[in-house]
């Protein structure tokens, strides 16, 4: 994909690798373009493999890895060792649906020593179903200055990139699209299955948040409603947020018949009758007669008036609302039930 003129044999090879969305056939004419920071799109575990080839699960798709390729050193044959690794690891990605690799690159004479020759971290994707890819760079170096990796960019991409050795860009059309990927994500769940997309803000109500409601199936939830996790632990879920902050949940129950018991907010991008988290704790008292309950964590807990199938609690903290939370009284047998899944929530 890239254009590169006037380098040397070596260095060359690693530009390459930096502007190629790891893709076995880029289509010829790109975009529309948009800048691209370098997250992972997918839901996938990030497999490390360090300078080699050995992926723990070489059959997963969406496939995501990561690379040491910080050794291509001249004296010690490590350039050699790289250069015979790079096949297989373009084998292993080609007939991939959904593919993200990151890696660091690092070219020297002696491994270790300086001159350093070339550096950069990267991250790369693409996405067949749509023929879609991204590229971002970082610390993007050559002879151990920072520079704009422009230069060995197609002019197309020239302008995402800086002179401080930042910038990427994502382009559609930029891979040949696959009807037997499409076919991966061609209903909602599979979609949330495949696709890491933020939870987008919206309204706190007493029995849900946005479209996930309280009682709810866990497994429901994440197969229908918000996708798998970011993060998982001591029977409580949490979300990332489109604009930051979490949506996390709390659940309880067997195996079989876990459901959600709880909410808990700290995303500016919701609100509860107007009134969003990070207001201040005034407006919780007047706007949403919330009345001191107890402390926890750090936090004064106020809550609003009890309803027999949902209670609302705010915490508040340096004299504004940290979080908003709702919770079924009907799944905790005891106060301390509730201040117990609340401590997971906040903690």
């Amino acid at each position: 994909m890239s254009a590169l003129r006037g380098i040397r044999p070596a260095a060359c090879v690693a530009a390459l690798g930096l502007l190629a969305f790891a893709a076995p056939a880029a289509r010829a004419q790109s975009g529309p373009f948009s800048a691209y920071a370098g997250d992972i799109p997918f839901n996938c575990e990030l497999q490390y493999v360090g300078t080699g080839t050995d992926f723990p699960d070489p059959d997963a798709d969406p496939f995501c890895v990561e690379f040491d390729k910080t050794q291509q050193n001249v004296t010690d044959f490590g350039l050699a060792d790289f250069l015979s690794r790079e096949p297989a690891r373009v084998a292993a990605a080609s007939p991939k649906c959904f593919y993200f690799q990151r890696d660091h690159w690092t070219g020297t004479i002696v491994q270790g020593g300086e001159p350093e020759v070339w550096h950069w971290d990267g991250d790369y994707w693409f996405n067949k179903a749509t023929g879609s890819g991204g590229v971002s760079v970082r610390n993007f170096r050559i002879g151990g200055q920072p520079q704009s990796a422009a230069a060995f960019a197609p002019p197309e991409y020239a302008g995402y990139f800086d002179e401080e050795g930042g910038g990427g860009v994502a382009a559609q059309n930029s891979v040949e699209a696959d009807p037997r990927c499409a076919e991966m994500v061609d209903s909602r769940r599979e979609r949330l299955a495949v696709y890491r997309t933020p939870v987008p803000g919206g309204k706190i109500w007493r029995k849900r948040v946005g479209r996930a409601r309280l009682l709810t199936l866990r497994q429901r939830l994440i197969e229908e409603v918000l996708g798998p996790p970011d993060a998982t632990r001591r029977h409580t879920d949490r979300f990332e947020v489109a604009g930051g902050g979490e949506l996390r949940v709390g659940w309880r129950g067997t195996a079989l018949d876990r459901r959600v018991a709880a909410f808990l907010v700290t995303s500016k991008s919701y609100s509860h009758r107007g009134v969003p988290v990070g207001a201040q704790a005034r407006a919780a008292r007047n706007r949403l007669g919330a009345k001191r309950a107890f402390r926890l964590r750090g936090f004064r807990v106020l809550e609003t008036r009890r309803f027999r199938r949902s209670r609302l609690l705010v915490g508040v903290r340096g004299g504004k609302i940290a979080w908003i939370a709702i919770a079924d009284p009907r799944l905790f047998r005891t106060q301390r039930g509730l201040r117990r899944t609340l401590r997971r929530l906040v903690a």
